[in-house]
């Protein structure tokens, strides 16, 4: 696999999402989110400049395990307070994660620099908690102690919550070790992380009712020794002022969502957010539907009876290169030059032809069906259909042909729809309706993803428009990554002069009449470009 693709954010993560057999979306929304079903991540920049790459791999694979691992039902069902699904939250994490390891173990690498990324960054100059509010020691060493059993590293920072938990609620720290040193083994589904947070919920309670007798046992302190109110006051208004609201488990019972710490996702989804905003991303496009139809048989012959001449010869050249060899056979024509064989018991003294493809190439045609192309689709949409059905006459050659946008207005992701993908049988269903605008580089990007996993030696773009991309420099860009990743990249303007500015390898022409002869005459440039 070419550095190239591996740059290519937008293409690693939308196949990182086939892979865990999730959808990604990249570019329908402005943040990094999950509905439970689609992984939303904003528009992603071509090249990882040191942290995205495993910042990205990371994030799809800790929502996909929810996606695939996570019972919902347990928080529909289940009432949960912000502290209750907050530690529900991060036995969840640890479990699915856990889970989608054993499927997919490259997943773990990308979980452990996660991990370390977000809570071992600046352990060097940071303590862990030190700016927190004291009940936030309890969640710390909860989450902390999770993680910790596969990045022994947290084991410090998770030994200072301990502390500090100890110093404000001693014995706490033992109760909840009795909870936690059962989930490895006994955590198997959403409804027991709901458990064991539950278990961990009631000895904060305990703790928490513990700490407020004492509160209102107007003459002892929690240690046991006699104070004035005015001087227990003034801790009070001392420690609140230096560590935050939440400096009671009371106080941390009646936390809102607002005040509690986020969880992985969340860390992991705002640091995303904050790499993307400083580079300008690009957006892949989503495979939607359109309405197709057959395409009038007399449309058909009209455009093949347009470029009959080209077609024939494309197809006869082309042909002509699916290359026919000939090997030492025991059978087949008698060859001379091979009798000697014969006296070392070598029997292959015959010559057998066979045929070896000499092409090996796919092909993609991306037609345009904005709204400008509505008095020349029909005829557009038949000579995309006439090249095809010429192209996969030929052996060595693949062909897709989709069209963009579809689906327009009803979502928020730029769609496309594919009217023939590779390897499938070509159907009359090319009869389109034209609409929208011109989303090119949205659908470039969905194109090269396909072509990325095709085996041929050669993969072509073949793109058809009448005007310019809605956004230029960035279909632009695509194209020069498409190039760099070994494809060919052509085009074919009606009526759009500046195509060349766009695609070096284009034609500008003046009619849709002359779609057709102006394909065939490209794609035979190319493809015979390299004739053995």
């Amino acid at each position: 696999m070419s550095a190239a693709f591996m740059n290519a954010m937008p293409l690693v993560a939308s196949m990182l999402g086939d892979k865990l057999g999730v959808k990604v979306v990249i570019g329908a929304s402005d943040t990094a989110l999950t509905d439970h079903d689609t992984i939303y991540l904003p528009p992603l920049p071509i090249e990882d400049e040191g942290e995205l790459h495993p910042l990205v791999s990371g994030y799809i694979d800790h929502e996909a395990a929810h996606i695939r691992y996570t019972d919902q039902t347990v928080l529909e069902m289940n009432n949960l307070t912000p502290l209750e699904k907050t530690l529900w939250n991060s036995i969840e994490d640890w479990r699915v994660e856990h889970e989608i390891v054993k499927r997919y173990p490259g997943c773990r690498e990308h979980f452990l620099w996660l991990i370390r990324h977000l809570f071992l960054k600046d352990s060097e100059t940071e303590k862990a908690g030190e700016n927190e509010s004291p009940a936030f020691s309890v969640l710390n060493y909860v989450l902390l102690t999770l993680r910790s059993w596969d990045v022994p590293e947290l084991s410090q920072s998770c030994g200072q919550e301990a502390e500090r938990m100890e110093r404000h609620w001693p014995g706490l720290r033992s109760r909840l070790d009795t909870v936690l040193r059962d989930i490895p083994a006994a955590c198997r589904s959403s409804q027991d992380a709901l458990d064991f947070a539950r278990k961990i919920l009631r000895h904060i309670t305990t703790e928490a009712q513990k700490e407020q007798k004492k509160e209102t046992d107007s003459g002892v302190s929690p240690s046991g020794n006699s104070r004035s109110t005015a001087e227990e006051t003034s801790d009070a208004q001392s420690e609140q002022s230096e560590e935050g609201k939440l400096s009671s488990l009371g106080d941390l019972l009646q936390a809102t969502e607002d005040d509690l710490p986020n969880l992985i996702g969340i860390q992991a989804a705002e640091l995303l957010d904050k790499q993307c905003q400083a580079q300008e991303g690009m957006k892949m496009a989503v495979e939607g539907a359109l309405n197709t139809s057959e395409l009038p048989a007399a449309r058909i012959q009209e455009v093949q009876a347009q470029s009959r001449a080209l077609q024939t010869r494309l197809q006869g050249l082309l042909q002509a290169q699916v290359m026919r060899r000939s090997c030492p056979s025991r059978h087949g024509k008698l060859y001379g030059h091979r009798l000697y064989r014969l006296s070392i018991e070598d029997p292959r003294v015959f010559l057998k032809t066979e045929e070896c493809a000499g092409l090996n190439t796919a092909v993609h045609i991306l037609l345009d069906i904005s709204g400008s192309m509505v008095e020349r689709i029909e005829l557009a949409s038949a000579a995309c259909y006439t090249v095809a059905r010429a192209l996969t006459a030929i052996p060595g050659i693949s062909t897709g042909v989709t069209a963009f946008p579809a689906n327009y207005g009803r979502n928020l992701e730029v769609s496309v729809c594919p009217l023939l993908r590779h390897g499938e049988r070509l159907v009359n269903r090319f009869g389109l309706q034209a609409h929208g605008g011109t989303p090119l580089t949205e659908a470039l990007w969905w194109v090269i993803r396909q072509l990325a996993v095709l085996r041929n030696s050669r993969k072509i773009i073949l793109i058809i428009t009448d005007g310019e991309p809605d956004h230029f420099d960035t279909a632009s860009e695509t194209i020069t990554t498409a190039q760099k990743m070994g494809m060919e990249v052509m085009a074919i303007g009606i009526n759009a002069p500046l195509i060349g500015n766009l695609v070096a390898l284009s034609e500008n022409i003046l009619t849709s009449d002359e779609l057709a002869p102006a394909m065939f005459r490209l794609l035979q440039q190319t493809l015979l470009e390299h004739r053995r």
